[in-house]
């Protein structure tokens, strides 16, 4: 390791400890609720995981190789969040809560190219990148191309797939293709266990946590133009230092940018 990233450790070690709040109104979570001053986390890399999310073995796994190639000690937290009761904000409150209290970078966080992150908040490089998939029973399905009309296709909801396969639909490059959209993973494989869809797009890691016979064949996405989702660690805004040392270490890690 060279001299200027051993130096930078030494930097990093006081940018994890009282660092001020960002400036994001949040209006149902009180001021009083969390503390404007991080705690001192010492020589630990506290990291928060997401519940539920389809990466966590891996996001636990990279956030340790993190630390320890900074020269710190691994914490890994897990978010104490109950996604039933999230409202219109979503995740985003909870989220900036725990970066004031227990983690330094929230792991598992998806890259949508192109859209623009509130102030308070940025990424690192990707860590991880997995494509998305068709699932098909018919063989002979290679892509979206090859599905004929009147084809009932599950599509996770809210996604820049799913914004793709609207335009692909409207500009008449999949005539036919009937878009139903999912907004879980658990909801796409009851629709395909009851013969309520013909196909289904999903995110690949997503069907490590699925069982049952829904599916028999896998197929691209073509010709869709964002075929994949990598996802990276969201920090805070004034945590640039750290940032970049985040960007190293993962660069360290051989994980090449999408």
């Amino acid at each position: 390791m060279d001299r200027v990233l051993k130096r930078a450790i030494c930097v990093a070690s006081l940018l994890v400890v009282a660092l001020p709040m960002t400036a994001l109104a949040q209006p149902f979570v009180p001021v009083e609720s969390y503390n404007r001053t991080r705690p001192d986390f010492g020589n630990k890399l506290p990291l928060c995981v997401m519940p539920n999310s389809p990466t966590l073995e891996r996001d636990k796994a990279v956030a340790s190789e993190l630390a320890q190639i900074l020269l710190l000690e691994p914490e890994i937290v897990e978010m104490d969040v109950n996604i039933d009761l999230l409202d219109n904000e979503g995740i985003w409150p909870a989220i900036l809560v725990h970066l004031a209290e227990q983690c330094v970078g929230v792991m598992g966080v998806q890259l949508i190219p192109g859209e623009m992150a509130a102030d308070w908040m940025t990424l690192s490089r990707p860590y991880f990148e997995a494509p998305y998939v068709l699932l098909t029973r018919d063989e002979q399905i290679e892509s979206l191309t090859d599905l004929p009309p009147g084809t009932r296709l599950g599509v996770p909801l809210y996604t820049p797939i799913d914004e793709d396969l609207m335009l692909a639909i409207a500009a008449g490059t999949l005539d036919g293709v009937r878009r139903l959209p999912y907004d879980r993973p658990e909801l796409m494989v009851a629709l395909m266990e009851a013969d309520e869809l013909d196909a289904a797009i999903v995110w690949e890691p997503q069907l490590d946590h699925q069982s049952g016979d829904f599916y028999t064949h896998q197929g691209t996405v073509v010709p869709l133009g964002r075929d994949a989702r990598a996802v990276a660690v969201l920090l805070r805004t004034q945590d640039q230092m750290l940032r970049t040392m985040i960007d190293q270490a993962i660069e360290a890690l051989g994980t090449e940018a999408p």
